[in-house]
């Protein structure tokens, strides 16, 4: 079979697949994209529920004005206008006994924005405040002097923040960016985090929900855009293994034996999913793969209630002292008039095996504690949606185990929200990731 010159074969279409995808195809190659499922958004996705007719995301993502990337590939495709961000940052928090407080960051220059918010929120006691204080100014040195084998329990435990500190705070945001628990997940990886989104712009600090389904802020789009460039999207083609010969990467084989060949390959599929389709004379041959498979996932469990009445006007939520960390009205976040929320909680390896029953009723119980009105509620339906590999552990560990995008395999590249991308299993390291590949491929 002839190969033309300027073909890309793409597998995988999330975030990082379709980003490269429309990488590539803007700068003239000739792309063809394989996925295994019958649709698009791979774990960033959503669909109708033929129930309510409501639309529900397979796990409730938050962008933010720091994603530069993301904003990029959106614009590219069209779609930015589907994402509303804040005028500046501003968060609720919720507690037991129904206790509401607020973060409002003023627009100032960084990190100012940030302290004065916290200097005039209620959702911090005067010591607290100045526990945040001090380590935002700490923060405003231009380089992280973390220790990589520290914990985010450890690390804020030296910048002397305290236990409801990092419990009724810094913990919410630590699980909610990085989808692991703070005795886990590496300091490291979080204090970047925290650099990038709360310590940069107030621009950047900015959150936004998108006000349509997750699929249809990019899916559609990205495909378009291939395709008006003479690409090709192929749906129900998993890939069985990669097809080498010697050093080099020449295309795939597909789960029914056909075999489909191409000048270059960027892999942007899970990396259980890839670790399945490697040779296994590679992984025995270079160390670079070797450290893939032992990536650990980490569990996020999305809970969408429908209730028989409005229950909270809240858009959305940090809640504090409960099981579910996050609550989102996406009734109004959607503006379709709907009661119904979706409940998150990101990092769930201890009740991700729970009966999904059960965890409705663990749900409720919170919710009850947390907004009076549920007490009075009925709820019609409820969907659990369980992502039991939804990302990475970012562990302190595994930030020498995520590969860079370059494999030692010519024409074999890596793009994924999990290889080496500076960032937690995020949107923004996807696209970043997607964007990477698509770079390396275009420099040959």
């Amino acid at each position: 079979m002839n190969v033309m010159a300027d073909s890309v074969l793409v597998i995988g279409g999330g975030f990082a697949g379709l980003a490269a995808g429309v990488a590539l195809a803007g700068a003239g190659r000739r792309v063809r994209l394989l996925e295994a499922k019958a649709h698009l958004g791979g774990r960033a996705r959503s669909w109708i529920d033929p129930v309510t007719n409501s639309i529900v995301d397979n796990g409730q993502h938050l962008f933010m004005g720091c994603y530069q990337a993301t904003l990029q590939f959106l614009r590219t495709v069209g779609t930015l206008d589907r994402i509303r961000f804040q005028k500046g940052l501003a968060m609720c928090f919720l507690e037991r006994g129904g206790r509401l407080t607020t973060l409002e960051c003023p627009r100032l220059p960084a990190p100012f924005h940030l302290l004065a918010g916290v200097a005039r929120s209620a959702s911090f006691t005067p010591r607290e405040k100045l526990e945040i204080l001090q380590l935002g100014w700490r923060l405003r040195s231009p380089s992280g002097d973390c220790n990589s084998q520290l914990t985010v329990d450890q690390w804020l435990r030296r910048q002397g923040q305290s236990e409801s500190l990092r419990r009724n705070f810094w913990d919410l945001l630590c699980i909610a960016a990085m989808n692991e628990d703070p005795h886990i997940a590496s300091a490291a990886l979080f204090e970047r985090v925290l650099r990038l989104a709360l310590f940069s712009s107030p621009e950047d600090s900015r959150l936004g929900l998108a006000r349509v389904g997750l699929s249809d802020c990019y899916t559609s789009a990205a495909a378009d855009y291939i395709q008006a460039r003479e690409g090709r999207i192929d749906f129900g083609l998993p890939v069985r293994k990669l097809m080498l010969e010697g050093n080099r990467c020449t295309g795939v084989e597909l789960a029914d034996g056909e075999r489909i060949q191409a000048e270059s390959v960027v892999s942007a599929i899970p990396s259980f999913a890839f670790s399945e389709i490697l040779p296994g004379e590679l992984v025995q041959a270079y160390r670079f793969f070797g450290g893939i498979a032992s990536l650990r996932p980490a569990p996020i469990i999305s809970i969408n209630l429908w209730f028989d009445r409005r229950v909270t006007e809240l858009e959305f939520a940090g809640l504090r002292g409960t099981t579910i960390q996050w609550l989102f009205n996406k009734g109004r976040i959607l503006g379709r008039g709907e009661n119904y929320l979706a409940l998150v909680v990101s990092g769930a390896h201890l009740i991700v095996d729970r009966p999904k029953a059960e965890l409705v009723a663990v749900a409720l119980e919170d919710l009850a504690d947390l907004l009076p009105a549920v007490q009075h509620a009925r709820v019609l339906r409820s969907i659990v949606v369980k992502e039991r590999q939804a990302t990475f552990s970012p562990s302190c560990e595994v930030q020498a185990i995520r590969p860079p995008v370059s494999t030692p395999i010519r024409g074999l590249y890596l793009a994924g929200d999990w290889t080496a991308t500076g960032l937690p299993a995020t949107i923004e390291g996807a696209v970043r990731s997607g964007y990477a590949a698509a770079k390396m491929v275009n420099s040959l």
